[in-house]
């Protein structure tokens, strides 16, 4: 018997006016008519993890479906594994601080050739942009701050002593206090430790030859590892951190940030009582929630748990 031989073709760019369900699907299907395409022959259809495509009601596959119950969905996996990290990240506030300040160095350093020209003669490893929309690309921006900090916080000391700007010289002096801190040094462990898992499965995920069965056992894999690490990754972190701060020569202490607190009013629902302790804060509030495996996400699915929804055929 001929083994039968997979062939992908390109069809082309559709510009579409509008992104709703009814009009992406209305686009397909005139498409492929256009093309002699007989969509009764369709046995799967794939996208992205968007509401206007994977919808159960009114998504472009649930549509498709109507017209072809044997057209079954497939959610891509990469893009399912991206959005485990996001929504991990958007439920601590750290944890979406920590980019905020490596968006502010990389714009810093590239806003002046000059800058850029001080950043490259400390470091070898140059700070890189991410993409919203794919965290396992976050690695490439955290790399710099895990081996070279140091280096980086250097060039924000020159920059802040050479630069005739007021604004730039605030900016350079509060980002060097900022990569300097015991806070932001535990971050940068976690999060390069995480996204490095993340991103050798991803890409595997993404490799032509790859088969489903492989990608669930790469992902399952990957899953006890990233439970193993909930168990014991924030102590590491500590003793990796304080590495960094040695390295630094500043010194390894956690500050409670002081916030302006708001009168309470009477109320017979009791309130948590604030955490006091600045390290047990930040265990709670950043280490816990991003590696929290049981927590229901915003999609309705567990974190660490969605690849198995989504790819258990």
């Amino acid at each position: 018997m001929e083994k039968p031989h997979i062939k992908e073709h390109f069809m082309g760019f559709l510009e579409a006016e509008e992104s709703t369900g009814h009009h992406l699907s209305s686009m397909i299907l005139k498409r492929l008519e256009e093309l002699g395409i007989p969509f009764e022959d369709c046995r799967g259809q794939s996208y992205d993890n968007g509401a206007n495509m994977r919808g159960k009601n009114k998504g472009v596959q649930a549509r498709l479906l109507e017209k072809n119950p044997r057209a079954l969905f497939v959610p891509c996996g990469a893009h399912t594994l991206n959005l485990v990290v996001c929504d991990a990240a958007k439920g601590s506030v750290d944890a979406m601080s920590y980019f905020g300040v490596l968006q502010k160095l990389y714009t810093l350093f590239s806003a002046s050739t000059q800058r850029w020209s001080i950043l490259k003669k400390y470091v070898s490893i140059t700070l890189k942009i991410w993409a919203e929309t794919r965290w396992e690309s976050k690695i490439k921006s955290v790399e710099p701050m895990r081996y070279q900090g140091a280096a980086v916080r250097e060039a924000l000391i020159e920059v802040r002593d050479h630069t005739k700007d007021s604004a730039i010289k605030a900016e350079a002096q509060s980002l060097s206090e900022e990569v300097g801190s015991y806070r932001f040094s535990i971050c940068t462990v976690v999060w390069y430790d995480m996204l490095s898992a993340i991103q050798h499965v991803s890409k595997l995920m993404q490799s032509p030859g790859m088969d489903v069965d492989i990608v669930v056992g790469l992902l399952k894999k990957t899953e006890r590892g990233l439970q193993s690490y909930r168990a014991s990754g924030f102590v590491t972190a500590q003793m990796a951190a304080k590495d960094l701060c040695e390295v630094m020569n500043v010194e390894a202490v956690l500050k409670q940030k002081r916030l302006r607190s708001t009168k309470r009013h009477f109320s017979f629902e009791s309130h948590d009582e604030p955490i006091s302790d600045a390290l047990r804060k930040l265990e709670v509030e950043f280490f816990n929630v991003v590696f929290q495996p049981c927590q229901p996400s915003r999609r309705g699915f567990p974190h660490w748990k969605m690849w198995e929804t989504n790819l258990d055929f």
